[in-house]
């Protein structure tokens, strides 16, 4: 057996041993991470001081959850769970902070 196929059976094998609530549990904190670090970023270039106060409230809350949970110890949570969700949250974020932005113009 070569050795690259070795680490995707092994993230197959602890897919397989997950809950499928851990697995949901995961990539939903780690969006949600990913897309209030990056609406913060786009609400302070455009100067909407409100949002960005809402924005960093979350994040810090958001962190917390993050900092205080257990470590990732397996590859699937090292190179699956966390930075997938993770930098699908901060593309939708970036995007959809843009829409927000202009919501708030609007009102």
């Amino acid at each position: 057996m070569s050795k690259r196929k070795k680490p995707f059976e092994k993230i197959v094998k602890e897919w397989k041993e997950a809950t499928p609530l851990e697995i949901f549990i995961g990539v939903r904190d780690n969006f949600f991470f990913g897309f209030l670090g990056a609406t913060i970023v786009v609400f302070i270039s455009t100067r909407v001081d409100v949002m960005v106060l809402v924005g960093y409230l979350s994040y810090y809350y958001m962190l917390g959850r993050i900092q205080n949970r257990p470590r990732y110890v397996t590859d699937l949570g090292k190179m699956i769970v966390f930075p997938i969700p993770s930098a699908l949250g901060a593309f939708v974020g970036y995007k959809l902070s843009y829409i927000v932005q202009a919501l708030i113009h609007n009102i």
